[in-house]
């Protein structure tokens, strides 16, 4: 039985009176652009499906909408497709979708309540499930005139953004996102809505249009950073006139007018041109102060903070590993509850990834260069209240706290750990697996391996890796000796015999 959509679109096909300006098109065509119309109003569904139902993720759900709709070149889809359909066939397009929205959100419900499956829906927008150009590799051509990269088009859109030398500033996007953090500062409790209205305002000021370098990394994403930092407000370029589906890669100058200003993700601009280097030329430099709260501080490798043993934190230091309820992603894209752990101190500070054995980690660096890791906890009960390096306060509510274990402490039995990824949630055909196992023996030997994988309709492969030697517990750490006469010192905790934590990752008995 044809869908109300299928059925409508066959009609379309066969009476060119129906199609605006009276140009007949294939069936073919036509069902491209009705597959690529019900992804796009899928990925709209469950945005806003997940910011009704689970505001916490709601900033996630919105960057990772924001930046699809960038990727897939879709910023003015939805109107390109009215001027080929016309309204009224769109409208109907829309209302024949209602079925498959249902579907949609019984799978959505089954990946378990909204705390839980919003945030997997974050990572579900980058997936192949919702390429919608992968899948319709030709629908610039389907949309028509104005929609691709015609001297025309890219002609007449540049007329009406290229900047003037006198009056247009070139900003980095450091110095904006540095303008946007100051702007928001003094704004204390203001609402999502109010922040996002102040910072519209402030960028408006600066012009009607105004033009920003940075580099290009995410398609139509442009950005600034180094090895510790990226800017925290990237900008995004969605309607490049004169690059059409194939933006530039690596430095660029782009000069558009401000559209929009989101506090979660970023500066959006519209109309945007890519400038050369001579025009780039011609435009004086912005001399806005670029400020540490326009930054966010990446995650650093592991290996920048490992010492010899007994140059990091001293035991009387800890005060103490707690852990707490969150969510994660397994094979498949399946969301999973975790309870990761954070080391606590004596002085008031907490770090949220323990890795290295506490002796062996190089705590004040780490202070230096992953400052978003580290906060500042009191008390609150049980539970804590903690204010993160990046600014943002969490009460950390206590599920758990792993003990410290007496030096010649022994262990016995095999434990696993096991994290993944992909899109078979969703019903995609994507599954990405990984994890280890340990068997630990009371004569103070283990062995052990690593595993990963990745499967989909097209390509399957994998690697294992296989280790063993001897253990020695002692308080909050672990020494792996290989029998190759390696050394690995890691942050180690058990919580009961069924709950350990071995550098970076939880592990459950492998039964």
């Amino acid at each position: 039985m044809q869908t109300r959509r299928t059925a409508l679109l066959a009609g379309l096909a066969l009476a060119p009176s129906l199609w605006p300006g009276g140009h007949a098109q294939s069936a073919t065509e036509l069902q491209d652009l009705g597959t690529a119309y019900a992804l796009y109003v899928s990925v709209g569904y469950l945005r806003d499906t997940c910011l009704k139902r689970d505001p916490a993720s709601a900033a996630k759900v919105k960057q990772a909408y924001t930046t699809w709709v960038g990727t897939q070149n879709l910023a003015d889809f939805e109107a390109k497709l009215g001027q080929k359909l016309g309204k009224e066939t769109l409208t109907q397009l829309r209302q024949g979708l209602a079925n498959d929205l249902k579907a949609l959100d019984a799978a959505l419900q089954k990946l378990g309540p909204p705390g839980q499956s919003c945030p997997a829906v974050a990572t579900i927008f980058a997936s192949d499930t919702f390429n919608i150009r992968k899948k319709i590799p030709n629908l610039t051509t389907l949309l028509g005139p104005g929609s691709g990269s015609s001297t025309t088009a890219a002609t007449g859109t540049a007329a009406k953004t290229s900047p003037s030398s006198s009056n247009v500033a070139v900003y980095s996007v450091a110095q904006l996102s540095s303008l946007m953090a100051q702007t928001l500062a003094p704004l204390g409790k203001a609402t999502g809505r109010e922040q996002d209205a102040a910072g519209l305002k402030k960028l408006q000021s600066l012009g009607t249009v105004i033009a920003v370098s940075g580099t290009t990394q995410r398609s139509r994403s442009i950005t600034q950073e180094d090895d510790r930092r990226a800017a925290r407000f990237d900008v995004y370029c969605y309607d490049m006139a004169n690059d059409a589906d194939n933006p530039p890669k690596g430095q660029v100058t782009v000069a558009g007018r401000v559209r929009e200003f989101d506090h979660d993700t970023g500066i959006t601009l519209e109309n945007c041109v890519v400038l050369s280097p001579a025009q780039t030329a011609q435009l004086k430099k912005s001399t806005v102060a670029v400020v540490d709260a326009g930054w966010r501080f990446k995650a650093q490798p592991a290996e920048k903070f490992l010492v010899a043993a007994g140059q990091g934190l001293k035991d009387n230091d800890i005060l103490g590993a707690y852990m707490e309820q969150s969510t994660g992603i397994g094979v498949g894209g399946m969301v999973l509850t975790t309870y990761p752990v954070s080391l606590f101190l004596k002085d008031g500070t907490v770090y949220n990834d323990p890795y290295w054995a506490p002796g062996s980690f190089n705590y004040k660096l780490s202070r230096q260069l992953e400052p978003q890791k580290w906060g500042r906890w009191t008390r609150q009960g049980n539970n804590f209240v903690i204010r993160w390096g990046d600014g943002g306060t969490e009460t950390f509510e206590v599920e758990g706290a792993p003990k410290p274990l007496p030096a010649g402490t022994k262990l016995s039995g095999a434990f696993q750990t096991i994290s993944g990824g992909g899109n078979t949630a969703m019903g995609g055909d994507v599954m990405v697996a990984g994890g280890g196992t340990y068997t630990f023996q009371p004569d103070g030997t283990f062995s052990g391996g690593s595993f990963g994988s990745v499967s989909s309709s097209s390509v399957v492969a994998g690697s294992t890796r296989k280790t063993g030697g001897t253990y020695a517990v002692s308080g909050y750490s672990i020494t792996l000796k290989g029998a190759n006469g390696q050394q690995q010192r890691l942050f180690f905790a058990r919580y009961d015999q069924n709950l350990l934590y071995i550098g970076g990752s939880t592990y459950i008995p492998d039964r």
